[in-house]
């Protein structure tokens, strides 16, 4: 078994990432390596899906004006030094005051239009994320796979939040975060295709959102591509580009099975 304590798949839409992702945890469980995958929308140790950015003055006032809340709010939360983490979809009795949720969804971080914070207090906040993953994973035996972390759901939100922001401004930051994480030894899957169009319809009709086959959907996708293809050539950890246009699974991962004990 290979050494590595993380494995990433990336790709875009229709890819097949989760589909890999649960696939290899269940072939290690199979095989008795201990292993954790997180795909996206899960409780994840790095992704931030639907939390509020609060200053530590705006956290310490919201405290205040819902002393009810407090505890719940001070459990559930991310605190930092000069800043809290929020999340706001629960189902904690104690949580359903309208007007917090209003004012937590307001705060939104990432899933959102338009930024809380400025381009650099968000790669602030996401580089302590991977410092933290990085420093627990080091310490344990499981085998961590990750879908759409370093490349999608990063490179998606700036794109939305912070669309000055250059491709190599890009590509620098997410460079940061893989050095982070290289001492885990990390390998890197990108799945591809062919024809990203196809791609794209492929999702449409299995997740029913005509959206995803858009003529300007379609285009962003070749563009953001581009961007990670580039930004693969720049880590400082192995990668592996792997064709998926087939969708033979069964082929995948025995490249993938195969990759890692080479490795």
């Amino acid at each position: 078994m290979t050494a590595t304590k993380l494995i990433l798949f990336e790709g875009i839409p229709g890819s097949g990432k989760t589909t890999t992702s649960q696939l290899l945890h269940a072939s290690f469980k199979e095989h008795g390596t201990d292993s954790a995958v997180f795909v996206e929308g899960s409780e994840h140790p790095i992704d931030l899906p639907f939390y509020a950015y609060l200053t530590t003055s705006e956290f310490m006032e919201l405290l205040s004006k819902y002393p009810q809340q407090a505890d719940w709010l001070k459990q559930i939360s991310v605190i930092e030094d000069a800043y809290a983490l929020t999340p706001y979809q629960s189902t904690e009795p104690d949580s359903r005051d309208d007007s917090l949720l209003e004012y937590l969804r307001s705060k939104e971080f990432c899933y959102s239009d338009r930024p809380v914070v400025s381009f650099d207090t968000f790669k602030e906040v996401f580089c302590k994320r991977f410092e933290k993953f990085a420093a627990s994973a080091k310490k344990q035996d499981t085998v961590t796979i990750f879908e759409s972390v370093l490349f999608q759901h990063q490179i998606h939100d700036i794109h939305r939040l912070y669309p000055e922001v250059s491709e190599r401004e890009i590509i620098e930051y997410l460079g940061k975060l893989a050095h982070i994480i290289k001492p885990l030894n990390p390998v890197l899957f990108y799945l591809s295709q062919s024809s990203v169009n196809e791609s794209l319809e492929h999702t449409a009709n299995i997740r029913s959102k005509p959206k995803w086959a858009a003529e300007e959907t379609i285009a962003y996708y070749i563009r953001r591509k581009k961007l990670e293809m580039d930004a693969i050539k720049e880590l400082p950890f192995y990668s592996r580009v792997i064709d998926n246009t087939d969708r033979d699974y069964d082929n995948m991962m025995a490249t993938i099975l195969r990759t890692l004990l080479e490795k």
